[in-house]
């Protein structure tokens, strides 16, 4: 069976409640796994925080609903029944198939619990949908419990000295000169192939050649729904900074600063309508925060 025909019989995925060993509730998949990969997914950072948002968020969570699903070029977009908005990078190069959901068509009327579920799925595109609407319930949270959310004015330039040998996971286009300012020692890690690189990028595989020498490193969100952020977490514990960069970035930082992130630096989406037509139209980055977005930082208490 081809991969388009196997995508096109999918269905909405079904999840059963499982009991983590941190005490949180949780949903996955019901397939058996082995005691390790039972221990590694109750660390990982997609699991802990689909299971912080529901615990923050309790019952509310139900009767919130999801509007609208746009998956564009560059952005996946979720619009909640309470006019909050979040987005979340479109993995377009984790596919070398059709990527096409099943499901399509199901996304819009159901409740943000079922759909923020979807960000445990071991499909990047599946979860990058999840990603998006723990984002918009992430914007939420903020709004209602400001003071649990204190935010910086801290850049990510700031964080970088001259001395410093700066690794970037996910290329940066428009960050890479400003850094190349401060310190010549940048290396890129990143899977695409880049046109008239000004600094060294390698392949994402040599991240653990990379990382561990690193004094700054800087996470795309994009390694959310690719689920490689845990791994790369892993290989940057000697770095000074660790963060945690794009508008992928949920503005929930607790169970990043948890795991060794000193930073999260993401978009808070202000006007969810806007922010859906760019993302129909393959807006990127730059349009988000020109027409509906705004840069949000949070700094982990040194």
């Amino acid at each position: 069976m081809s991969e388009t025909e196997s995508s096109e019989k999918r269905k909405f995925p079904e999840y059963e409640e499982k009991i983590y060993k941190n005490g949180l509730k949780g949903k996955e998949k019901p397939v058996e796994i082995n005691k390790g990969e039972g221990k590694k997914e109750e660390t990982e950072i997609l699991p802990t925080l689909v299971n912080a948002l529901k615990n923050d968020l309790g019952s509310a969570l139900k009767d919130i609903e999801v509007k609208d699903v746009r998956i564009g070029l560059a952005y996946i977009g979720v619009l909640l029944s309470e006019n909050y908005g979040g987005v979340a990078c479109t993995p377009l190069y984790e596919f070398s198939g059709c990527p096409a959901l099943g499901f399509a068509g199901s996304l819009k009327g159901k409740t943000a619990d079922k759909v923020l579920e979807l960000a445990l799925s071991k499909n990047p595109l599946e979860a990058a949908v999840g990603v998006a609407t723990a984002n918009a319930l992430s914007h939420m949270l903020w709004d209602t419990k400001s003071e649990n959310f204190p935010t910086s004015n801290v850049d990510i330039l700031d964080l970088i000295k001259p001395e410093d040998r700066v690794a970037m996971v996910g290329y940066f286009g428009p960050l890479v000169p400003k850094i190349l300012k401060i310190t010549e020692n940048l290396t890129i890690l990143e899977k695409r192939e880049i046109e008239s690189p000004k600094t060294l990028i390698l392949p994402s595989e040599k991240a653990r050649e990379v990382l561990p020498a690193s004094d700054v490193v800087i996470l795309s969100a994009s390694t959310l729904a690719n689920r490689t952020f845990d791994e790369l977490l892993s290989l940057g514990g000697a770095a000074r900074e660790v963060v945690l960069l794009g508008p992928s970035s949920p503005l929930y930082p607790a169970p990043f600063f948890e795991r060794g992130i000193t930073a999260v630096m993401g978009t808070r989406i202000f006007d969810p309508m806007t922010m859906l037509t760019i993302v129909s139209e393959a807006g990127g980055t730059k349009k988000l925060h020109k027409c509906c977005g705004e840069k949000v930082a949070f700094r982990k208490n040194q």
